[in-house]
């Protein structure tokens, strides 16, 4: 939706950009959470997920400040990650990607109908 709006409004002078943040060090994970009760067919999961290191979590008041050099900018681009980590996941993400679309290609084709 973002990309979809950022194109009609791009004749107006008007940039969208879609923040795609890592994690932070805020309270969406700790005492204002509500947690359903736990299913035991996902207890190898959760624990799995416990093990995970935690990483190094941002400053909300940083982020405060590249918010804003984003607002300030002539420029700004479509898609900005916050944080060190969403790059890395995009690239491990997109290579995956890239690989099935590859593998895939000659049915992708094939499906437009063209003999080759």
């Amino acid at each position: 939706m973002s990309e979809s709006l950022s194109q009609e409004v791009a004749a107006f002078g008007i940039h969208v950009t879609l923040i795609e943040p890592g994690s932070f060090a805020t309270d969406w994970n700790g005492s204002s959470s509500v947690y359903a009760k736990p299913i035991p067919a996902y207890d190898s999961m959760r624990e799995n997920r416990q093990r995970r290191p935690a990483g190094n979590p941002g400053d909300p008041a940083a982020t405060a400040k590249a918010i804003l050099a984003l607002v300030d900018a002539a420029n700004p681009p479509l898609r900005l990650f916050l944080g060190s980590a969403p790059l890395n996941i995009a690239r491990t993400t997109y290579e995956r990607r890239l690989k099935t679309w590859e593998q895939w290609d000659d049915v992708s084709r094939a499906a437009q109908g063209n003999e080759s």
